[in-house]
């Protein structure tokens, strides 16, 4: 059975970086640390899904902008099946759209000093797959776009075989955000594997700089003193709005036979104070739901809010060619609830809107943050009972959130 298919997409997905392009990075050092977030216990999923190579792994290409706009925006319906570790997201149809994207965004604040687990999975969705896989694993993790070059899939566990084809297994997280004021941030990862006393396993770091170009550093290779690894590590590292971790194996390591990756996470810490707000996850499906696995949600610590937001777009797809020929703007935004409850809330017009200023009005005295589509918060303001008038920093689409209210707009 191929790996490869059908892609579709508004494109979120960057495309695999080459390792031997990876610069030693010498500066940046990474250090063993002792945390509590490696021993996190996680509620799983009552059931695993089945993967389907051909429906599942559809991936992005590029769409004719000149063609976009066409479609009718759809209506994003209340989220059902809410949990601490996932949601189904749900819409309307649109006529003359025969596939749908759906993009989850995170929105993360605090009041006191907070861990954030910005990427967890232990592969409690793999299945055994006996051949190397060159590709996405979409259906087989929490989220989409894990990639693997020359590694083979096991129950629960990525293989990093002694040999192999292609001289390399690599496995490349999905993107994440990484930016702060400062040029470089304090990162936590976590890895558990199964190896020989001796073997290796190579981590490294990949990102966008501020020019836009793409790089990434090797930051060098962790050992086996056990046949089992169970540790946490830290380092300093180049603060992007879109980077990832990868691990790798090489001829190099002479490592004595198979490696087996069974958990990787990556963790930040956050200053009481903090907001901000993330692309998390997307999917695409001629469906109108699809399912969301949240399990990094923070439903624990004190002084934290950690909510989760989706929009959904109508795409008119040449299915034949794998190309976008028209799709809409984003519907409103749906706010999940944490509950196992129907606790979305669709954003009106008539709350929050845009003539020469930003509107809101509110029920109650709240904070209102807006953010910009990169998801960085751009201006805070405590909104009073009844209609408020702010100025918005420049012309563009923003995010705005006001209490249970959350809604796009543009100036």
């Amino acid at each position: 059975m191929a790996f490869a298919a059908l892609s579709v997409s508004a494109g979120l997905a960057r495309s695999p970086f080459v390792l031997s392009d990876a610069v030693p990075a010498e500066c940046m050092s990474m250090e063993k640390v002792d945390m509590p977030m490696m021993n996190r216990a996680i509620s799983k999923p009552a059931s695993a899904l089945k993967f389907d190579f051909v429906k599942e792994n559809r991936k992005h290409l590029m769409k004719k902008d000149a063609q976009i706009a066409a479609l009718t925006a759809p209506e994003a319906l209340p989220a059902t099946n809410v949990s601490n570790v996932g949601f189904v997201a749900n819409w309307n149809t649109v006529s003359s759209a025969n596939y749908y994207e759906v993009d989850v965004m995170r929105i993360f604040s605090t009041t006191e000093d907070a861990e954030y687990l910005s990427l967890y999975e232990d592969f409690l969705l793999m299945q055994e797959y006996p051949s190397e896989v060159s590709g996405y694993l979409d259906g087989f993790t929490y989220r989409w776009d894990w990639y693997l070059i020359g590694g083979k899939l096991a129950d629960q566990s990525i293989v990093f075989p002694q040999t192999s084809s292609k001289d390399q297994t690599q496995l490349q997280t999905p993107e994440m955000n990484f930016s702060s004021e400062n040029a470089n941030d304090t990162l936590y990862f976590g890895i558990i594997a199964e190896g020989a006393v001796g073997d290796k396993i190579g981590i490294g770091y990949y990102y966008t700089d501020a020019e836009g170009n793409d790089k990434s550093l090797a930051l060098g290779a962790i050992s086996f003193e056990k046949t089992t690894l169970e540790s946490m590590y830290k380092a300093e590292l180049p603060s992007s709005e879109s980077a990832g971790f990868y691990l790798y194996t090489i001829p190099g390591m002479q490592n004595t036979g198979d490696v087996k990756l069974k958990t990787f996470l990556v963790s930040r810490e956050f200053a009481a104070g903090t907001e901000f707000m993330e692309v998390y996850d997307y999917r695409q499906t001629a469906e109108t739901s699809a399912s969301f696995f949240t399990i990094e949600k923070d439903t624990e610590t004190e002084g934290v809010s950690d909510e989760f937001v989706y929009g959904v777009y109508a795409l008119n797809v040449d299915m034949n060619k794998g190309e976008i020929l028209d799709m809409s703007d984003m519907s409103d935004m749906i706010i999940v609830g944490a509950t196992g409850s129907v606790d979305g809330v669709k954003a009106s017009c008539e709350k929050i809107f845009v003539h020469d200023k930003l509107h809101v009005v509110l029920d109650k005295p709240e904070t209102v943050s807006v953010y910009n589509m990169a998801g960085v918060l751009v201006a805070s303001y405590e909104g009073v009972e009844g209609n408020n008038e702010f100025s918005l920093p420049a012309s563009g689409v923003y995010i705005v959130k006001a209490g249970n209210t959350i809604a796009k707009v543009m100036k």
